[in-house]
């Protein structure tokens, strides 16, 4: 006896939004953004337009930023002959959520993402990106910095996407030649902008001392120039009666008069914290003068020297 066995085969059609083709056709990065210039501002926003035919279907995308010259996203810089600018780039205003590589990008705050919707000829979406320089030590060696960064476009999501095409973008930065001081007191950390310390003697008596810090930050160098409103001596509020002090720089005697005279002439440039310069006024001798006020002003005078 035979068993007879029937196999049905089952004929049918499974339809799919995409069966007419690839979604998102002819896919392009555009942007009229393709020089960043630093120089009159630290901070710039540009945008992308996202563009395709998705009559086929539309699609997600997503655009990061390649590390230009750069190692890693990290440290992405601007370069001049050997001195670096650091700089990022941003999906946010604030300057919160770093652009990486794909290779480094885990989520959306990565990256630049969007959506093209479908059903449209001529379908466009603009994202837009914020490049920032780092302005933390404006004092960076004074020169045109410049880098290239590429901008990549990938269809799809960052679990599963392909590459459609990059725009290059170069940067740049003329920094400027930049010199400050800072009168601080003894041993005192710079401050951008404190430019008068008062050296308070009280009673005065001979062989009173004080002391203040000169804090100079730099790109270009810098020469120090030092004059005295009376010769470097105290005078009366009132009265032609004056008190003698001496003051030093760095620990040498300095002879003020009343037209500037060159300290120091230094080249390159400053450390991150600045160059001190302690200085120490001692009062001398001066028998019996007048009561009262008696005030000297020693000013300091500085200037980059490349």
């Amino acid at each position: 006896m035979r068993t007879l066995n029937s196999v049905i085969l089952i004929l049918g059609t499974i339809f799919s939004s995409y069966a007419l083709g690839a979604p998102c056709v002819n896919m392009q990065l555009q942007t009229g953004q393709t020089n960043i210039d630093f120089t009159s501002n630290p901070q710039f926003q540009g945008t992308f337009t996202v563009k395709a035919n998705t009559n086929p279907g539309g699609c997600d995308f997503f655009i990061v930023f390649d590390y230009g010259y750069s190692s890693s996203y990290v440290n992405r810089s601007l370069k001049m002959s050997g001195y670096e600018w650091p700089y990022q780039v941003y999906k946010d205003s604030a300057g919160v959520n770093i652009i990486k590589n794909v290779t480094d990008a885990s989520s959306n705050s990565d990256i630049l993402s969007g959506t093209l919707p479908d059903g449209n000829n001529d379908a466009q979406v603009n994202v837009s990106y914020w490049a920032a320089l780092n302005m933390t030590n404006p004092w960076l060696r004074f020169g045109n910095y410049t880098e290239y960064i590429s901008a990549h476009l990938y269809r799809g999501t960052l679990s599963n996407y392909s590459f459609v095409s990059s725009r290059l973008i170069s940067l740049n930065y003329n920094a400027p030649k930049r010199v400050d001081v800072s009168m601080v007191a003894s041993g005192g950390a710079f401050v951008l902008g404190d430019t008068d310390e008062v050296m308070n003697f009280g009673t005065l008596s001979a062989g009173a001392t004080r002391s203040a810090s000169a804090v100079m930050k730099y790109n270009a160098g810098y020469t120090l120039y030092v004059s005295s409103t009376n010769g470097g001596r105290l005078k009366h509020q009132t009265d032609a009666q004056y008190i003698p002090y001496t003051i030093k720089f760095n620990n040498d005697t300095v002879g003020l008069t009343t037209s500037p005279q060159q300290l120091y002439r230094v080249f390159g440039v400053s450390p991150a914290s600045g160059t001190s310069i302690p200085i120490t006024v001692t009062i001398g001798n001066f028998g019996n003068v007048k009561a009262g006020a008696y005030s000297d002003q020693v000013q300091l005078t500085i200037e980059t020297t490349e």
